[in-house]
């Protein structure tokens, strides 16, 4: 290639995008509607349809596998939580009054995060902000803590 044919490429502007294009909910919605008129089964709770048990490698577990794997990633970039997670979160959540246990401000589902300070324990949940606070605590360790107590 010359060094005008590099120079072109160069300042030429980017038309393609590289990846798979980004699915929607509502585009992953019409497949898993799609998918449940074709095998004639409904969505769970999750969304989802049930796995198609004993159908392995089949074309409809491949299928089922694709919607799960783009379910995900739509979960993963919402950062909403799985529906057990979810779950987990509203036991605590009414376990603490609907409560942040750091601020005792209200908290309610939508904004709770997931804390888990020991296996032993049961999880908490906290403002997201409240968790980034116990987070840095615990990085930096009840030493720092104090020192930074005495400048409150």
């Amino acid at each position: 290639m010359g060094s005008e044919a590099i120079r072109a490429a160069d300042e030429a502007p980017a038309t393609r995008s590289r990846g798979r294009p980004r699915l929607t909910p509502e585009e992953l919605q019409a497949r898993v509607d799609q998918y449940c008129r074709r095998f004639g089964v409904k969505p769970g709770d999750d969304g989802l349809p049930p796995f198609p048990s004993g159908r392995r490698e089949t074309a409809q577990h491949r299928e089922w596998m694709a919607l799960y794997k783009a379910h995900r990633r739509i979960a993963e970039r919402s950062g909403a939580p799985s529906p057990a997670e979810a779950a987990r979160i509203q036991e605590a959540l009414t376990a603490q009054r609907a409560r942040c246990t750091v601020c005792h401000e209200p908290l309610e589902l939508r904004d709770a995060r997931l804390d888990r300070p020991r296996p032993d324990n049961p999880p908490l949940v906290l403002h997201a902000r409240c968790l980034e606070l116990v987070e840095l605590a615990r990085a930096l360790g009840p030493d720092a803590l104090e020192r930074a107590r005495r400048h409150l």
